[in-house]
């Protein structure tokens, strides 16, 4: 019978996924292993040493604050250092499956360097969250297997739920899991540690060094983009009245001016649950705007949510929303085309995706109008509110089955409302009416409820009546040549398709706009009765 001192705590096999276990902790667990070890391989007196033997999960014991223990030693060896080797041979000795040094089943040998491999098993649960034994290897085995996630990358996307997600808890939302370098640093030892042979495994004092390395990684991590959410009462005057620049669904939109750097103007929104969106919209817009970065996107600045509030900073588009410009007299034909051309850049850019952990990563934006496409100094335009807009991969599915229908009433894709199915298509008959309004000079809301129903109908009628200046903005109607107004009003029509399969793609549309530019730029105005014959009716072949 033996007796030990009862401190109560969990093995841990059975906390790999606990919820509160964070990196850190999982850290800190470990090298609490690793300084055992440590003592059992090197500091014994009297020239003694002891292999564990049978290191596993269930065999660490974890105490809360008081930190893990190892224990188990039933299996354990005791030996002089200067005993000879052969004096090891254990062949017939059962361990752990799974944990058990492949050059020991293989000779019989153990060794200290046995112990390690043992470690990097444990060091591997650590990081997915699962035991060894849990993991699906497909006949190639699982130590094989986990070499191979470990060398290829695989192990990031693997990482046990808890880890991933820890940062949201702990506002750092943006730098989901742990900081790359840390994870780096504990992978690679991992790895090394489950090398197939014992004399290409580090020493336990390597180990060591290589864990305190990854936990100092962690505890100087600090997200870039995080900020100070006095520094931005203070930009904002304590969000005072007089600088806020709009309302929406997310809630007010605040102008204010950083005290130092090179883009002081900023623009916060805060967020306000009672305006119908929350923390997932929140959450959501950075999460997006952090990964896509584009020069037609929306600049994010940074964040806080380090109290009650929940604070997005973007760069300052000097011109307001497209929407307030749409009648302006001075925003000419060949500025309305170049706008529309950056906002299907940008727009294709959020379709076609880019490299992401899992595959390739598309956004459909879900709510393109006019009032969230921003404009600088050059006329630059970006698209900007992402509170809506759904993040996906290419290898999953990229058609949405959604109950509750949502986006800006007279944008919305009017299959998308029947069907309730959202597709990247929907993007583009929204894309649709926003370049009309551009062409009309005013928002679509404005049109008659009856015109409104169907824009397809409401412009084939105006330009087969010959009634062009119905659409057309008075402003511009004089400066459009008839072959850039032909090629623009035909991608509009194609966008506004009711069948969305007919709709064209983001690509198709930039290069249309662009051949639009084009002959606006090479063309004249000819007001001859052969020129308004060729473009009497721009739809004809619809």
């Amino acid at each position: 019978m033996l007796c030990y001192k009862y401190v109560s705590g969990k093995d841990l096999y059975n906390m790999l996924n606990d919820a509160n276990l964070t990196w850190e902790k999982r850290l800190k667990i470990c090298i609490d292993v690793a300084y055992g070890l440590d003592y059992l391989h090197n500091g014994m007196e009297d020239q003694m040493m002891v292999i564990h033997g049978d290191l596993n999960a269930s065999k660490i014991e974890v105490h809360g604050d008081c930190g893990a223990r190892i224990g188990g030693f039933e299996k354990s060896v005791i030996i002089h250092l200067n005993q000879n080797d052969d004096s090891l041979q254990l062949n017939g000795d059962i361990r752990k499956a799974g944990y058990m040094d492949p050059e020991y089943i293989k000779t019989g040998k153990l060794k200290i360097e046995s112990d390690v491999f043992s470690f990097g098993v444990v060091m591997f649960e650590t990081l997915c969250g699962m035991p060894i034994s849990e993991v699906k290897d497909n006949g190639e085995g699982t130590i094989y297997l986990a070499r191979r996630w470990l060398d290829d990358g695989t192990i990031k996307k693997k990482l046990a739920t808890s880890i991933k997600e820890e940062n949201c808890r702990n506002n750092l939302f943006l730098k989901k899991g742990p900081n790359e370098d840390s994870l780096d640093t504990f992978i690679n030892i991992t790895r090394k540690c489950l090398a197939e042979s014992q004399n290409q495994r580090p020493e336990i004092k390597v180990i060591i060094k290589e864990l305190h390395k990854a936990l100092s990684f962690h505890e100087n991590h600090k997200d870039p983009l995080r900020m100070s959410f006095n520094d931005i009462k203070l930009a904002t005057h304590d969000f005072d009245r007089t600088n806020c620049i709009g309302v929406g669904g997310f809630g007010r939109v605040y102008k204010g001016k950083l005290a130092e750097g090179i883009n002081s103007t900023i623009v916060v929104k805060k967020l306000d649950k009672s305006q119908g969106q929350g923390e997932k919209q929140y959450y959501n817009e950075l999460q997006i705007l952090n990964e896509f970065k584009h020069e037609n996107i929306i600049g994010l600045i940074g964040y806080s949510n380090e109290t009650h509030e929940k604070l997005i900073v973007y760069e300052h588009a000097s011109k307001g929303s497209l929407d307030k410009h749409l009648n302006n007299a001075t925003l000419t034909w060949r500025n309305r085309l170049k706008i529309c051309i950056d906002v299907v850049t940008g727009l294709n850019f959020l379709h076609e995706g880019i490299q992401a952990q899992g595959g390739q990563a598309v956004v459909i934006h879900r709510d393109i109008k006019t009032a969230n496409i921003l404009l600088f100094d050059d006329w630059k335009a970006k698209v900007a509110d992402f509170g809506l807009s759904l993040r996906s991969t290419m290898n999953e599915e990229t058609n949405y089955d959604i109950d509750h229908p949502c986006g800006t009433m007279d944008y919305v894709d009017p299959m998308y409302l029947k069907s309730g199915i959202l597709t990247v298509k929907s993007d583009v008959y929204s894309l649709g009416v926003a370049l009309l309004e551009v062409l009309s000079g005013k928002e679509t809301y404005t049109l008659p409820k009856d015109e409104r129903q169907s824009l397809l109908i409401f412009i084939k009628h105006k330009f087969e009546s010959e009634k062009q200046n119905e659409v057309v903005a008075k402003a511009i109607s004089e400066e459009i040549v008839p072959r850039s107004l032909t090629t623009f009003i035909n991608i509009v029509y194609r966008c506004l398709n009711a069948d969305r399969e007919m709709r064209p793609t983001t690509r198709i549309v930039l290069s249309e706009l662009k051949k639009a530019l084009k002959f606006q730029d090479d063309g004249t105005y000819q007001d001859d009765e052969k020129d308004k014959e060729a473009h009497k009716i721009p739809l004809r072949n619809f």
